[in-house]
């Protein structure tokens, strides 16, 4: 499955899912000197996080453009929200029509990624770069973003702040050894076509 994505900046700042207070805590580190420090590092390890979970942390309003109509098809990053959502498909080079939710297609909230159905398949415009396009809100909010999320943007700061570059052991450099990936694994969002 080919697709794009448009996303708006989350109204969630860094500072909203962990401060720089818990993340000072976690490091022991008692002194303001290296605040700014501290939170670019927490910036790099959302970053991260989102990036390998696919999971997006804050509400987003997002447009994914996808190349091809699908009878069935997953959104790609997530978690998506059962709130306002519009999916359209091309009739134009540039211009889209909505199909109504019931009657051309169904979505499944309760699986991750989300999944959509179509009940009836439109024809899309031939030239359309992209075929469909669905508008929706993915991300978690502030107050959902799950503790182990949490704890892994600890983890990934903590590491970058200790250490400051690859860990080395003899000649051989390694990655974080700090169960980064079993934090992470449940909450990955793959998607499969």
């Amino acid at each position: 499955m080919r697709y794009s994505i448009d996303e708006t900046t989350s109204g969630l700042s860094t500072a909203d899912i962990v401060s720089t207070a818990d993340l000072k805590a976690h490091l022991r580190v008692t002194h303001s000197d290296e605040d700014a420090l501290i939170e670019s590092l927490r910036d790099v390890a959302v970053n991260y996080v989102e990036n390998m979970t696919n999971a997006r942390l804050g509400d987003r309003a997002s447009v994914i453009y996808y190349d091809a109509l699908y009878s069935s098809f997953e959104v790609p990053v997530g978690p998506m929200t059962n709130d306002t959502h519009t999916l359209e498909y091309a009739t134009g080079a540039s211009t889209y029509t909505a199909l109504t939710e019931g009657t051309h297609y169904y979505i499944d909230f309760n699986r991750t990624p989300a999944r959509v159905t179509m009940i009836s398949t439109p024809t899309a415009f031939t030239y359309a770069h992209s075929k469909m396009k669905l508008s929706c809100t993915i991300g978690y909010a502030e107050a959902d973003v799950p503790a182990a999320l949490v704890h892994a943007i600890k983890l990934l700061v903590s590491h970058m702040y200790e250490l400051r570059q690859p860990e080395i052991t003899g000649t051989i450099s390694t990655k974080l050894k700090l169960g980064l990936e079993a934090l992470l694994n449940p909450y990955r969002i793959i998607s499969f076509r």
